[in-house]
């Protein structure tokens, strides 16, 4: 049986029903709100660690490099053990595990230390991530995997923003190390209540092929180039978006926080509600819809965003970023539904987990040091996040080639059935 084949089954199979228990997607919704708010909190806080502990531009992206990195190695060994002993128990171990070490960033007395509780932080967010995409999507029927992926990635939106702009306008009123207290303390009563989510049914499915002939498939291996590419892009802009908003373009901290605060609730959440809910219109009317949003709206988000960068006037530039945040939010709504689509539903947690891996360990650790580097080089930020704006488009190609050829191997599939 081809892989084309054994793929269009698993996404014709229905949807588990659902266990007892708390519904996943509003609690995990919350839930990713507080994992993005933990992680980018350290981003508005930024040139005040950088003070503390005397560091460069270079150094203080290590900061985001040791979360990234640890994230993405414990992604990538939490999936296949979420499809042996079920989502639940790994998606509380990891919330559990991030705000005890978001805590202990508060504590840190030395720079090691706080790389320490940052990669620490990555350890249970990179377990949660796999488990949560996975259970979500067996969670909602195939042609609402998108919105409700969208739904999901609200919380993304929602809590990268506020982690920015509570790290940007509160570290100057009570301090750094108050801000990490703040950020973590909630995740531990979410811990608790995602003890008792209620996890679909296991999909019990004869396996036809090994998990690997799935990951090597090259529609996945674009499909991860892709996500790669985009991982890149928005982690540079996320990491440096305090200082570009506000030191670069001279916005107040009080205007720069609450331009930063609008952009993501507005143009954030409204770009993976669209991303959602336009990719599975789209892939009603044909296979590859989920790949084809992503596609498009990184390639569009090019022009604007290389045209944000470089205008100095301040509403245009407000404006023009706005919208390139909006185009590049899109990702985010179905980005999970495109990994999913790519192998069967016993080896989802797997395919979500490798994904995961690939993309914060090449594409969100290395960007905000390499974008520090060339920061460093240059003196000119908006040259240095050039690099950014090429990577979205390659992501954009690489996109629209993988909704190309999902498109051909479902019309094979179909043929051969």
């Amino acid at each position: 049986m081809s892989l084309a084949h054994a793929s269009l089954e698993s996404a014709q199979v229905p949807s588990p029903v659902r266990r007892r228990g708390v519904p996943p997607l509003p609690l995990l919704t919350l839930v990713n709100g507080f994992n993005y708010l933990d992680r980018q909190v350290v981003y508005g806080m930024e040139p005040a660690l950088q003070q503390a502990f005397g560091l460069s531009h270079e150094q203080a992206g290590l900061l985001a490099t040791a979360n990234l990195v640890v994230f993405a190695l414990a992604s990538l060994v939490s999936g296949p053990i979420a499809d042996r002993i079920g989502p639940r128990k790994v998606i509380f171990g990891g919330i559990l595990t991030w705000a005890i070490a978001t805590i202990g960033s508060a504590l840190s007395t030395s720079f090691p230390m706080l790389i320490f509780f940052r990669a620490l932080v990555g350890i249970g967010e990179g377990a949660y991530g796999p488990s949560a995409n996975a259970l979500l999507c067996a969670d909602a029927p195939p042609e609402k995997r998108g919105r409700a992926m969208g739904i999901y990635n609200v919380g993304m939106a929602l809590g990268g923003t506020l982690g920015l702009c509570l790290g940007a306008l509160l570290e100057p009123l009570i301090g750094w190390r108050n801000v990490f207290w703040l950020a973590g303390a909630p995740s531990m009563l979410l811990a608790l209540a995602a003890a008792f989510i209620a996890a679909p049914a296991r999909i019990e499915l004869p396996v036809r092929l090994p998990a690997w002939k799935y990951l090597l498939r090259p529609t996945y291996l674009l499909a991860l180039a892709g996500g790669i590419t985009a991982t890149f892009g928005a982690s540079a802009l996320i990491f440096y978006t305090r200082r570009l908003v506000i030191e670069v373009r001279h916005l107040s901290v009080t205007m720069g926080s609450l331009y930063m605060l609008f952009v993501g609730l507005v143009c954030g959440v409204g770009g993976v509600l669209v991303g959602g809910y336009m990719g599975d219109r789209l892939n009603r009317r044909a296979p590859g819809g989920h790949s084809l949003t992503i596609g498009v709206s990184m390639l569009l988000a090019v022009p604007v965003g290389t045209a944000a960068l470089f205008t100095e006037p301040k509403l245009a530039f407000m404006l023009l970023t706005a919208g390139a945040a909006f185009l590049l939010s899109v990702y985010n709504g179905p980005s999970a539904a495109v990994v999913d689509e790519l192998g069967p539903p016993q080896f989802a947690a797997t395919l979500q987990s490798v994904f995961l891996f690939g993309i914060h360990v090449l594409g969100n650790a290395s960007a905000p040091p390499v974008v520090g580097r060339f920061f460093d080089q240059t003196h000119s930020l908006p040259a240095a996040l050039m690099s950014a704006v090429v990577a979205f488009g390659l992501s954009g190609i690489l996109f629209c080639v993988v909704a190309r050829r999902q498109r051909t191997e479902a019309g094979r599939g179909s043929s051969t059935a």
